[in-house]
C-alpha cells in the first residue's frame, strides 16, 4: 500500500502456505527494501512489537503469537490447521532474519477501550486479523458519513474461513468483542463449549479449536452450502446455533438492536446477509475491498496494512488515534482468574520476559487488577 492505495496484491492459498511457506517468504524478501513496514502474522496479538524488540523469535512466535510450545510446533502432524500454525511459526522466524521493519499488532483484548468485564476469563475477543478487518470497516463507515463529527455505534461481524468474530464499536472506539472460540460455531471451530464437556473429555489438543465446526457437521465445502434452503437435521441445528450465538453476542456486548451490522470475511455474501437480517431484525450491510486499488486483498489484510501505515504516521493515523488503538497494552492472559490457569498465565508472562527487550516490556506489561 502506498499513500492509501493498494499497489500490490498477491494471494497465497491456506493449504499451500500450510504445506510450505517458502513461496510467501521469497515474495516478502523481494519487498523488504521497498516496504517501510511489514505487518507480520500476529496471531492472538501483541501490542506493537517490531523486529528490533524481539530477542528470541522462536519463543516469541510460539508462546506469544500462537500460544503453542516450540516442541509441539517442531513436529509435523498432517493436520492442515496445525500445519498452518507451523507455517506461521516458520514465517515469523524468517521475517526476524529478514532485516526489514516487521511489526506485529494487538488483538481486541489488548485494547484499552474494551470494557474490562468483557475480558474476564477470555483470551479471544477477536484476533489481530479481526482487528484489521474492523479497522477497515470503521474507515468505510466514516467515509460513508456526510460529517466525521459523529461516529456511530455499529457491529462488525467477520465470517472468516474458520472462525467468526463480533466486534462492537461504541462511543467512538472498540468497546468489546467475541472472537472465534467465544462466539459459537464457525466453519471450522465448534466455538465455546460447556465446561462439562471439557471435563468429560479430559485432555484436549490444539487442533480441537478448529475441529467440529460446520464443515464437519454439515459435510459442506463452504459456509454458503450449509445455508442452502431446506437444510434439515443436525446441519440445520448447527447453523441455527451459529445464528443464535450472534444474537446472544449482540446482547452480551450491550447492543441496543438499533446498531447496523457490517458484514465482512470470506463467507460474507448477499444470501447470508439477507438471512441474518431476517433472523436478527437488524440492518446488515456488506463491506468489500474498499481501498483504492484493492480487488483480491482480504478485508483483514487491508486493515492490517492500514494499521501499519498508522504506525508510521500515515494518512490513517488520525483514525488510529481516534479509536485509541495506539493505547494497546497487556497480554491475552490478563483478567484470567481461574485457579487451574495460574501456571499457564505465568508461563505466558515468562515468555514475554524472555523474548522481548526491556523497552518493549515496559510498554506492554502493565499491572492489571
Amino acid at each position: 500500500m502506498d499513500e492509501g492505495r493498494v499497489v500490490l496484491e498477491k494471494s497465497f492459498p491456506t493449504e499451500k502456505v500450510a504445506d510450505s511457506p517458502d513461496s510467501l517468504i521469497e515474495e516478502l524478501k523481494k519487498l523488504k527494501d521497498e516496504a517501510d513496514i511489514i505487518i507480520g502474522p500476529s496471531g492472538y496479538g501483541v501490542p506493537y512489537v517490531c523486529n528490533e524488540d524481539i530477542l528470541d523469535p522462536k519463543l516469541f512466535s510460539s508462546e506469544i503469537l500462537l500460544l503453542t510450545s516450540i516442541s509441539k510446533l517442531s513436529k509435523r502432524t498432517g493436520d492442515t490447521g496445525f500445519e498452518v500454525y507451523r507455517a506461521l511459526y516458520k514465517l515469523t522466524n524468517e521475517l526476524w532474519k529478514l532485516g526489514a521493519n516487521v511489526c506485529y499488532i494487538p488483538s481486541v483484548k489488548q485494547l484499552e477501550s474494551v470494557d474490562p468485564s468483557i475480558k474476564v476469563n477470555r483470551i479471544d475477543l477477536g484476533t489481530a486479523d479481526k482487528l484489521g478487518a474492523s479497522f477497515l470497516a470503521a474507515y468505510s463507515i466514516i467515509n460513508s458519513l456526510k460529517t466525521s463529527e459523529n461516529f456511530p455505534d455499529f457491529f462488525v461481524l467477520e465470517l472468516g474461513f474458520g472462525y467468526n468474530a463480533l466486534i462492537y464499536f461504541k462511543g467512538g472506539s472498540i468497546y468489546g468483542g467475541l472472537g472465534g472460540t467465544s462466539l459459537g460455531p464457525g466453519f471450522l471451530t465448534p466455538g465455546p463449549l460447556d465446561l462439562e464437556i471439557i471435563v468429560s473429555k479430559g485432555k484436549w489438543n490444539r487442533n480441537s479449536v478448529w475441529s467440529g465446526g460446520i464443515e464437519n457437521v454439515c459435510m459442506s465445502s463452504s459456509l454458503r452450502d450449509a445455508f442452502y434452503p431446506g437444510r434439515t437435521g443436525r446441519c440445520l441445528f448447527y447453523v441455527q446455533s451459529m445464528l443464535r450465538s450472534i444474537r446472544s453476542g449482540i446482547a452480551y456486548l450491550g447492543g441496543t438492536w438499533k446498531e447496523p451490522i457490517v458484514l465482512s470475511g470470506r463467507w460474507a455474501d448477499e444470501e447470508i446477509s439477507k438471512e441474518l437480517e431476517k433472523i436478527l431484525g437488524m440492518s446488515v450491510s456488506m463491506i468489500r475491498p474498499s481501498l483504492p486499488g484493492a480487488s483480491i486483498a482480504k478485508e483483514a489484510a487491508q486493515g492490517m496494512a492500514m494499521i501499519g501505515d498508522s504506525l508510521l504516521g500515515g494518512m490513517f493515523s488520525s483514525l488510529f488515534k481516534r479509536l485509541s488503538l495506539h493505547k494497546a497494552s497487556g497480554t491475552v492472559m490478563d483478567h484470567i482468574y481461574i485457579p487451574n490457569m495460574t501456571q499457564a498465565v505465568k508461563r505466558h508472562i515468562e515468555a514475554y520476559k524472555n523474548s522481548l527487550s526491556k523497552e518493549a516490556l515496559g510498554r506492554i506489561l502493565v499491572e492489571k487488577d
